[in-house]
């Protein structure tokens, strides 16, 4: 039996269906990202000659995943700076604007 939904509504359970269609995928690539990022650091490891189960290979291991979380946080801070970068250029360009108007309020970009 369908359900009419008035004022454009859709039910609870349609709500529900679409976030976990949109929540679903990302976890399980997330998931699989850190299952990959293990799988490379134990191989890493390996190669720099710690053996599984000794205080150097969890050494080693954590050092992977701070080199890994650094990375990640960089990646971060890049991107912050660029948003506050784009964001002073837009302040600046209106700035730029409003004294050009202040000067010649005909000028068609002031109308």
């Amino acid at each position: 039996m369908l359900h009419r939904v008035s004022g454009g509504r859709r039910p609870p359970s349609m709500l529900l269906f679409a976030l976990l269609a949109l929540i679903l995928p990302e976890s399980m690539a997330s998931a699989g990202r850190r299952d990959r990022d293990l799988r490379e650091d134990r191989a890493t490891c390996f190669e720099f000659g710690a053996r599984p189960g000794t205080a150097g290979f969890s050494d080693c291991m954590l050092a992977q995943q701070r080199r890994r979380d650094l990375k990640k946080l960089e990646s971060i801070e890049r991107t912050r700076m660029l948003s506050q970068i784009a964001k002073d250029g837009q302040i600046m360009t209106e700035r730029a604007r409003l004294d050009r108007c202040r000067r010649n309020p005909d000028r068609r970009e002031c109308r």
